[in-house]
This record gives structure tokens, sequence and C-alpha cells, in this order.
């Protein structure tokens, strides 16, 4: 990473009115590195090719983010936190993951159209309803991972109105229910319109084309008509930007989450 393009984009966020951020799926949290637990490799062989628990698996994942924890993902949280400190932004993340939500970024100025943890749906969406996490189930799949439970203990949520699994409110459920991310989407549309015409810094991290249509297209079309709009796009591979913006925008290839995590180190 280049300490000069690293303290060009500090600058750069600095002098903007206004900043908007995409974090697309090379942000996501690395699920494999819970292979490196133990008792998270014990589990995943004994639910082994079984539909049936499969369930459980992200209980886990949620079970392990929210314990405390120190590795590249909350240092690259810091230093982005560090950067829009005072600043007007906004974040779109694409992330399922929901580490953002514990970065110490304002959650009100957090938008995730993919879902995440903190709520729960019916898989198929019999009602508009979304449910808290239920906090049996958690505390249940807590003792298995204690090995104080079996995995026979263990009882799948089930929607009460239709008999269908309730699944956390993430993309891949049978009918995903965009209730959960539509009214901080609107704010986000409302706070959008205040960037016409404004000094506005774009930052895209990790931003690829699994869903163009909802960051990676609609920040370029803004850089296009904003003439004082530039764009940071930080990608291992798809770090490219087309000739109509190239003029106000950088490509970096690297990988964001490493970019984001040495950061600090190179603005001083």
């Amino acid at each position: 990473m280049s300490d000069s393009r690293s303290r060009e984009l500090y600058e750069r966020v600095q002098g903007a009115e206004m900043v908007l951020v995409g974090l697309g799926e090379a942000f996501q949290y690395d699920w494999n590195a819970l292979t490196e637990d133990e008792r998270y490799r014990e589990i995943e062989d004994e639910i082994g090719d079984s539909e049936e628990k499969l369930w459980i698996v992200p209980f886990l994942q949620r079970m392990i983010l929210l314990q405390s924890r120190d590795d590249k993902w909350k240092r690259a949280y810091k230093n982005l936190r560090d950067i829009l400190a005072g600043k007007n932004y906004f974040i779109i993340s694409l992330c399922m993951d929901d580490y953002i939500y514990g970065s110490g970024l304002a959650e009100d100025r957090i938008v995730t159209p993919c879902g995440g943890f903190r709520k729960m749906q019916c898989d198929n969406h019999c009602g508009p309803e979304l449910y808290d996490v239920s906090q049996d189930n958690y505390d249940a799949v807590l003792q298995y991972y204690r090995k104080e439970l079996s995995i026979d203990d263990l009882r799948e949520p089930v929607c009460k109105r239709c008999g269908s699994k309730v699944r956390f409110n993430q993309l891949g459920v049978t009918r995903y229910a965009e209730e959960g991310y539509l009214e901080r989407w609107n704010e986000y549309t409302k706070w959008l319109q205040g960037t016409v015409n404004k000094r506005l810094c774009v930052l895209e991290l990790g931003v690829g084309m699994e869903y163009p249509t909802v960051v990676r297209f609609p920040f370029e079309k803004i850089v296009f008509y904003n003439q004082k709009a530039f764009l940071y796009r930080i990608h291992p591979i798809l770090c490219q930007i087309g000739e109509e913006i190239s003029d106000r925008g950088c490509a970096i290839k690297d990988d964001p989450v490493d970019f984001m995590e040495y950061f600090e180190m190179t603005v001083v």
C-alpha cells in the first residue's frame, strides 16, 4: 500500500463536505477464520451433511462475532471510524456479518440492504413482522458450544403463524423481508439528495460485481453527475474505473481490509 495514496485519500476525506462509503463483499468477515476455533471444527464434523442441523451455524457465527475479539476487521473498522470522525457521512454495507454495528460508527448513518444477524424473520415471510433473536435458542446453542447440551437437545425456531422456519433476516432466506432495512434506506436516499453540488468523497471498499446495482453502478453515476465528487475504488481485482470519470477517480488494487487495517500507520 502506498503511503502517498493513503495520505491523499485522508486529505480528500478531510476536505470533503460529505463522504459516501460503500462496503462490499470483499470486506465481509472471512468465515473460514472460524475454523481456527477447535470447538467450531468439532461442531462442523458433528453436523456433517445434516440439513436439519445447519440452522445452528448462523447462531454460532453470531455468537463468535459477538465475543470480544482482536482481528484485522476490528482494526480496519477502527481506522475507518477515525477517518470519518466529524464528517457528514453515510455508509452502505453489503456485508451480512453485522461487524460494522459494533465498530463505533454511527448506526443512524449505516444501511445494510443484505441484512444481518440483528433480526429474524419467517422463512416464507408470511407476515411483515421481524423478530428479535430468540434468547432461548441463542442460549441453547451457546450451551451446546460449551458442551453443556447435546446437539439433539437443540430445537430449530419456527414461525408461530405458519410453522415455517424462522431464520436470520439475511439475503438467502426463501423470501427475504426487506422491511429490515427500508426505513434506513429511505434516510440514505434523502441524505444523498443533499450531496448535489457538494464536495463529495466517495469511498468503495471491496465492492465487486455481486450486487452492482446497489453500490458500484450508482456510485459511478453519482460521481459522473457531481463534478465536485471524487471516487476511491479499492478492490483486490475489480478496482478499475471507467474512462468517463477517470479524471475524478483513483483505482487502488489492494485487499480493502488490509488497506484499512494499516491505514493508521501511513497517516501521521
